[in-house]
Formats: structure tokens, C-alpha cells, sequence
């Protein structure tokens, strides 16, 4: 699901931003292998460009939730466990900041929020 509204734009390097979202992105698939809702939306909240990945699969539990940006950190079978570290280092590198909402059995929200010299 799209819900894109008209947004001012931002300074970024775009292969890396695209690269940070992608891993968001992936992360979200991933996480509903059996099939679910992923909805990315933008807004302007403030002076930020705000980009919020949701999906509706099973949550990250609380006690998961302060290692996911940790650089090999990874509760799946495959993967490095870097995705979430270098969409962090990515998005700090343009002066934004990441967040993440979870909560067991009902999805998770990532929202990347990047700085607008435009207003």
C-alpha cells in the first residue's frame, strides 16, 4: 500500500538512501513470510521528510528490540544481520534519525525521518 503525500525535497546521496530503505524494505517482506500488508507512506512532520515502512507481520518482542540495529544481529536463519545496522549508519549520515514501533503479534513501523532545507 502507497500513501505517498507531496513532499518538499531533501539532500541525499540517492544509491545510499535507496539502499537504507531497500534493507527496510526487505526486512518487512521478510518478516511475513506467509503473506500480510506492507504499507510505506510519506509526510513532512516539522523541518523532516518522514518515511514510515509498516508491516503486519508478527512484531519484534520488547527484549529484541535494543539489539536490531546492532551490526550482525539477527534472529533469522539466513542473512549477515547487517541490513538494519547500515540503514542506520545511512540515514545518520544525512543528519536523520531511524525509530522503530513493535510490538508482538501486531506488525512493526520503521520511520526514517531525513531534514528538508526546503519548506
Amino acid at each position: 500500500i502507497k500513501d505517498f503525500k507531496d513532499i518538499p525535497g531533501i539532500i541525499a546521496v540517492e544509491n545510499h538512501m535507496k539502499q537504507a530503505l531497500l534493507n527496510v524494505i526487505l526486512n518487512a517482506i521478510q518478516a511475513m513470510p506467509g503473506g500480510g500488508e506492507l504499507k510505506i507512506s510519506t509526510d513532512v512532520e516539522n523541518t523532516f521528510v518522514t518515511i514510515k515502512v509498516r508491516d503486519t507481520g508478527p512484531g519484534i518482542p520488547a527484549d529484541k528490540l535494543p539489539n536490531i540495529f546492532k551490526p550482525f544481529y539477527t534472529t533469522k536463519g539466513e542473512g549477515t544481520g547487517l541490513g538494519l545496522a547500515i540503514a542506520k549508519r545511512i540515514v545518520k549520515e544525512h543528519d536523520g534519525s531511524i525509530e522503530v514501533e513493535s510490538k508482538a503479534g501486531s506488525g512493526t513501523t520503521f520511520s526514517i525521518r531525513i531534514p528538508s532545507p526546503v519548506q
